[in-house]
């Protein structure tokens, strides 16, 4: 099968696909993740096609996208979910020590992990906007450590208010995004744990979703595909996935889906310590097992929202009014809001959030709605 990236809509083709190539050839060496053969490639467009490709092999399955997973047999279930923690379990033992990406020598060839940035859905939506986010992230940005990259986050987020074109219904809805980015700093600060803060870094596909995970009618994994924007990441940031409970990103911490979140995580992570329990054939005591450390059988709900928040940055706002504002600051909201803008040092934000509800009614055609 012939995999051609879609131009229009990528800001770095030819990075984009010497990633996700990279990690292939990591993953079909390092661990039995189940992944396409990759037969062949080009990451320009010097070839017979004209365009940049990778030759992969066809997998005979069907997405697990559209499959209600709480309402699967518990026997499936349990059965899908020790593959998934399988899968984690091995990414969870391959350690870096910078956060990036892998990419291909000069040659095209082998796969190394230099000083490669880490890309996300996030930043390519940003640059394919003309956000210009690459004025934050160089080619060659790598991180040392969880607090620089959370910081990179945090810019990551206000360059989607400044610059982006969300759908803004009123000046309330700007001052809470704004507000929220402002208030999230100081909690992200204290949430970094001094012990996890320079790594090790743990390798995490960049969009781990059912669509890219393909099963047969037993709800065995033959294949995990679209390894395109995987990266490595912080062990903080190193979550189980957010759709186990059948939950979108942007309901993630909201009062209807917070237990079943939790639930599903603890669940899931307690799969995973089954997994890496068998990993060490037995021999260290679970307790003792470093998964375990980093996820604890009761899944810390507030890690859990926080994780998936830097995730998928452009929830982040969700995620905090969801879960964060409250928990931190208190019920009082609209009391603190105001009084922030009110305050004299924070003028231009103030005005920032009454531009970008003009932006909105001058150009309603042109918006996106947050």
């Amino acid at each position: 099968m012939v995999r051609i990236p879609l131009l229009p809509r990528l800001a770095f083709t030819e990075e984009k696909l010497r990633g996700e190539i990279a990690t292939m050839k990591y993953i079909a060496e390092k661990t039995t993740i189940p992944i396409p053969r990759l037969h062949g490639y080009s990451v320009t467009q010097n070839n017979i096609l004209g365009l940049p490709f990778m030759l992969v092999e066809y997998i005979e399955a069907k997405p697990l996208q559209g499959t209600p997973l709480q309402k699967l047999d518990e026997s499936k279930k349990t059965h899908l979910y020790s593959q998934l923690a399988n899968i984690y379990v091995q990414l969870f033992h391959q350690l870096f020590d910078r956060i990036g990406a892998l990419t291909l020598d000069e040659n095209d060839g082998k796969r190394i992990f230099s000083s490669n940035r880490p890309l996300n859905v996030d930043v390519n939506d940003q640059e394919v906007g003309g956000l210009d986010i690459c004025r934050h992230l160089s080619s060659k940005q790598s991180f040392a450590s969880t607090i620089d990259y959370i910081y990179f986050i945090v810019k990551l987020i206000f360059n989607d208010f400044y610059r982006g074109r969300d759908f803004i219904h009123h000046r309330d809805d700007a001052q809470n995004y704004l507000y929220s980015i402002h208030m999230s700093q100081s909690i992200l600060m204290e949430w970094v744990k001094p012990e996890l803060n320079h790594g090790p870094f743990i390798p995490m596909h960049g969009d781990f979703r059912p669509s890219n995970i393909l099963v047969d009618d037993d709800f065995s994994i033959l294949s995990v595909l679209d390894w395109e924007w995987s990266h490595t990441v912080p062990g903080q940031m190193f979550v189980p996935p957010f759709w186990l409970a059948d939950t979108g990103v942007m309901g993630i911490g909201s009062i209807t889906t917070i237990f079943p979140d939790i639930g599903e995580a603890s669940a899931f992570a307690h799969a995973a310590h089954e997994q890496e329990y068998a990993f060490y054939n037995g021999k260290r005591p679970w307790q003792d097992l470093p998964i375990a450390k980093l996820w604890p059988a009761r899944h810390d709900d507030l890690n859990l929202f926080i994780a998936h928040g830097l995730l998928q940055p452009h929830c982040f706002g969700n995620v905090y009014w969801n879960r964060l504002d409250s928990h931190y600051y208190g019920e009082d909201s609209k009391e603190r809001v105001k009084a922030f803008f009110d305050l004299k040092i924070r003028k231009s934000e103030a005005h920032a959030a009454e531009q970008k509800c003009q932006e909105t009614k001058g150009n309603p055609e042109n918006m996106r709605r947050v």
